[in-house]
């Protein structure tokens, strides 16, 4: 029997992306829906592409108190950044009805019942759930390079790229079991996470080749390594983090109906047409035999 394939798909990684390309976008009587437009043009283009048995999208709502507490100013920049974030919002909300509309499986965690964010909840999927499956996790973010295995791949869909254990580190610099140990020591910038003051790529990499971080931070004279080794290995690694938070229940939304009708009004009241066409819906029926 072949294994399946179930994509994880970041739907925050998507929902940023669509919405900064298709800023201008607008229905007839002017609501923006250049996010909902990017998001399922986006998803389309995966499940034709990919024909995956199975589909799961997260998202977040806020911040890990985990890792906030390690670390008062994680991804602290993104409050800085002008964007409207009431469409946004306005948008993220349709997108996730829409997708309950058309039966596709998603995470959200509105009641902030966990202390996971939407990369953790992928990460759960992958080293929990299903780790015997083919899956193919699709994201922008270097951080998933760590879950890479025989049985997983990561596609950044900005540069329409598939990594893989065996390309990884001809694409970073790092095998996906080094992602954790070379993230800590040169920091992680797009969640404002400091490095090791004075190591940037190439000292990491030459200390990767000499041993492990552990051997380095014991040698090293600077104290200051291993208070950052040990906070940064907490904020990055989604192995430990899955491990020392277990889940008691999955936020996700499973809708048991496909809603065609309900998903029409939609895409009317959004001026998205082009997702009314039998090409378009194909590959969503298909995914659960409709």
């Amino acid at each position: 029997m072949s294994k399946k394939t179930i994509l994880l798909i970041d739907g925050e990684n998507i929902l940023h992306q669509s919405f900064h390309k298709f800023e201008k976008l607008k229905s007839t009587n002017g609501k923006p829906s250049g996010a909902i437009f990017g998001f399922f043009k986006s998803l389309h283009m995966y499940l034709t592409r990919f024909e995956p048995d199975g589909v799961y999208i997260s998202f977040d709502n806020g911040h890990s108190p985990v890792r906030t507490k390690l670390l008062p100013n994680y991804k602290g920049h993104r409050k800085n950044i002008s964007i409207d974030y009431e469409s946004l919002q306005k948008q993220k909300a349709i997108i996730m009805k829409m997708l309950g509309m058309l039966r596709i499986n998603y995470i959200f965690d509105k009641k902030k019942s966990t202390v996971y964010e939407g990369d953790d909840f992928l990460a759960y999927l992958a080293i929990k759930k299903f780790q015997s499956e083919k899956m193919i996790l699709i994201s922008s973010d270097k951080d998933f390079n760590q879950l890479l295995s025989n049985n997983l791949r990561i596609y950044n869909p900005r540069k329409d790229e598939m990594i893989r254990m065996d390309n990884c580190k001809e694409l970073f610099g790092y095998h996906s079991h080094e992602t954790v140990e070379y993230l800590a020591m040169v920091g992680d910038t797009s969640d404002d996470i400091s490095g090791f003051p004075g190591i940037g790529p190439v000292k990491a990499r030459k200390i990767l080749d000499e041993g492990r971080i552990e051997k380095f931070i014991a040698q090293s004279k600077n104290k200051e390594y291993l208070q950052i080794w040990k906070r940064n290995e907490q904020l990055i690694d989604l192995f430990w983090f899955v491990r020392h938070n277990p889940l008691e229940k999955l936020p996700l939304k499973s809708k048991k109906k496909f809603k065609y009708e309900k998903f029409k009004e939609l895409c009317i009241e959004y001026s998205l047409a082009s997702f009314l066409t039998n090409e378009f819906i194909k590959p969503f029926k298909e995914l659960h035999h409709e």
